[in-house]
């Protein structure tokens, strides 16, 4: 037993993201959730990337909602409630299943949700179960690709059809049609 839960730990550690934020292997709770190339994880925004007007993509219902290019990939930051959320259509979806847990009757692997500030027993970057969408993305305006929008603690860009939000403490979230990642 003792040298299970020591592989078991040592498996975790090695799924552990770097201290920069540039890619890496995208952390997985159990070895059943499929791995990502991380050259399809876009590193963290830089300073030169340009910045577009976050005021451009405020709803009436005070999000801050665009679409990644072409793709099926779209984003929210709300300010108020301390999050940004990225989602897509499933169907669009071009990565191996993410297996859906037990306490999930839902849709789960297409939705990905980052807090300002990780709850006490939790973490900052997280899959969501959702039995729908969060936004409706259908009249949103596109980010365009290689742009950021910076909406309080949060920070997103475009990298072609992919998108990356990072929160203030460098905890991350990226979804496109291609690769997810979490980083806690």
């Amino acid at each position: 037993m003792v040298a299970l839960t020591l592989a078991f730990v040592a498996g975790l550690a090695g799924c552990a993201p770097a201290e920069s934020s540039s890619p890496t292997a995208t952390e997985s709770p159990t070895n059943s959730w499929p791995v990502i190339d991380p050259s399809l994880i876009p590193p963290a925004a830089t300073a030169d990337l340009p910045l577009a007007n976050a005021a451009d993509y405020l709803t009436s219902y005070s999000d801050y909602v665009f679409k990644i290019g072409t793709g099926p990939t779209w984003c929210s930051i709300n300010k108020d409630a301390q999050f940004a959320i990225c989602e897509q259509d499933e169907a669009a979806t071009q990565y191996d299943p993410i297996p859906t847990p037990d306490s999930c009757s839902y849709s789960f692997g297409y939705q990905v949700k980052l807090v300002a500030k990780a709850p006490a027993a939790g973490k900052a970057a997280e899959f969501t179960c959702s039995g729908g969408y969060y936004a409706d993305a259908s009249k949103a305006k596109t980010l365009d690709n290689g742009y950021s929008i910076k909406v309080g603690d949060f920070t997103c860009y475009t990298a072609g059809q992919t998108a990356r939000c990072d929160n203030a403490a460098g905890e991350y979230i990226v979804l496109g049609a291609k690769a997810w990642a979490l980083g806690n």
